[in-house]
C-alpha cells in the first residue's frame, strides 16, 4: 500500500499544481488587466498570499472535501479505496489539462468532485455517495456562489461609483493603491479553499491507508498542499488572464476593485463555513457583474457564454475521465 499511497498523494499535489496554474490567473486577472499592478508584481503578491492563506484562516473546508463527496464508510481501509481516489484525481488532471490548454477558465472544483464521483458510483454505487452532503453543501454552494457573484459585484460597483460620482480623476490613483492590499486579501482567500481541498484528499488518504488514526491534517499536509499551489501559479500562462481580465469588457481600476471586493465576500464567508467552492466561478461572475452594473452593452455575452458552458460540463467529463482513469489503472494491474 506504500507505494500506492505515494503515488496517490503525488498526484494529489499535481492537481493542486494545475489548479494553481489554472486558478492563479483568474485572482490577478482584473487587477492586471485595469493596470493596477503590473503582472510581475501581482504573482508576487498572489503567490505570497496563497501560502499564507489557509495559516491564517484555518482549515475547515479540508474536512469538508475529506468527507463530504464520499461516504468514508463505505470505503475500506484497503490498497483498494486509495486506487479509488487516485483515480478520481487523475480524471480531475484531465480537465484541468484540457482547460489550461484551451484557455478556459473551468473549475478545478466542479474537475475534483466528477473525477471523485465517477470511479466511486462505478464501483461501490450510488449509495456510496452523501448526496445530501455533496448537492446541498458542495454543488449547491458552487452553483450558488456566481449568482452571489454578480449580484455582490453589481451592488458593489454601483454604491463605489455613486461615491466617486464627484471624484477626479486622481482617485484612479488611490484606487490602484489599494488594490494591492484587495489582491493580496483574495489571493489569500483563494489559497485558503483551494489548497484544503488537496488537504481534505491527503488527510483522507492517510486514513484509509491507516497512517492517522482519525480524519486530520497534519502539519507537514498543510505546508506542502499551500506551497504546491502557490508554485503552480508562478508557472500559469496568461491564456486564462486574457479570456476574464480582457476577455468581458475593458476593465478599470473601479471595476477591478468592485470586483476583487466582491469575490473576497464571498471567498471569505465560504471559508469561514467550511464550503469549498470554485474561486474561478466567484472571480469571473463578480467582473460580469461589474460590468452588467457599469454598462450592460459592455458586456460581451459571447465569451459569458463559453465559460458558463465549460462549467456545466467539468463535472461529467470528470467522471468519465475518472472512470477511464479506473479501468486503465485496473487492466494494468496498476490498482487492486
Amino acid at each position: 500500500m506504500g507505494t500506492l499511497l505515494t503515488v496517490t498523494i503525488i498526484s494529489i499535489l499535481f492537481f493542486s499544481l494545475t489548479n494553481g496554474m489554472n486558478d492563479g490567473n483568474n485572482v490577478m486577472a482584473t487587477a492586471v488587466a485595469s493596470g493596477a499592478v503590473p503582472r510581475k508584481w501581482a504573482v508576487v503578491i498572489v503567490t505570497t498570499a496563497e501560502f499564507a492563506g489557509p495559516f491564517l484562516f484555518g482549515i475547515p473546508v479540508a474536512l469538508t472535501v475529506a468527507s463530504g463527496i464520499v461516504k468514508i464508510n463505505m470505503l475500506p481501509h484497503t490498497p483498494a479505496s486509495i486506487g479509488l481516489i487516485l483515480s478520481g484525481i487523475i480524471g480531475a488532471i484531465i480537465c484541468n489539462l484540457l482547460a489550461w490548454t484551451l484557455k478556459l477558465p473551468t473549475s478545478s472544483s466542479f474537475a475534483l468532485v466528477g473525477g471523485l464521483i465517477g470511479p466511486v458510483i462505478y464501483k461501490l454505487g450510488k449509495k456510496a455517495i452523501p448526496w445530501h452532503v455533496l448537492l446541498i453543501k458542495i454543488i449547491g454552494a458552487m452553483i450558488l456562489s456566481p449568482i452571489l457573484g454578480i449580484f455582490i459585484g453589481f451592488t458593489i460597483y454601483k454604491l463605489t461609483a455613486t461615491l466617486l460620482s464627484r471624484a477626479t480623476t486622481r482617485a484612479n490613483k488611490y484606487l490602484k493603491r489599494v488594490q494591492i492590499f484587495t489582491l493580496a486579501a483574495l489571493g489569500s482567500m483563494h489559497g485558503t479553499n483551494d489548497s484544503q481541498k488537496a488537504m481534505g484528499l491527503i488527510a483522507l488518504s492517510l486514513f484509509l491507508a491507516n497512517r492517522t488514526n482519525a480524519l486530520t491534517v497534519p502539519l507537514w499536509v498543510m505546508t506542502v498542499s499551500a506551497a504546491v499551489l502557490a508554485t503552480g501559479i508562478t508557472m500559469g500562462g496568461t491564456k486564462i488572464l486574457k479570456t476574464v481580465g480582457y476577455g468581458i469588457f475593458k476593465i478599470r481600476p473601479v471595476h477591478s476593485f468592485s470586483a476583487q471586493l466582491s469575490a473576497i465576500s464571498i471567498l471569505l464567508t465560504c471559508n469561514l463555513i467550511g464550503t469549498p467552492v470554485s474561486t474561478t466561478q466567484v472571480i469571473s461572475s463578480s467582473a460580469i457583474g461589474v460590468g452588467h452594473a457599469y454598462r450592460k452593452k459592455m458586456v460581451r455575452w459571447k465569451v459569458i457564454y463559453n465559460i458558463f458552458i465549460s462549467w456545466v460540463l467539468t463535472i461529467p467529463l470528470a467522471a468519465f475521465a475518472g472512470i477511464g482513469a479506473y479501468k486503465i489503472l485496473k487492466a494494468i494491474g496498476g490498482i487492486p
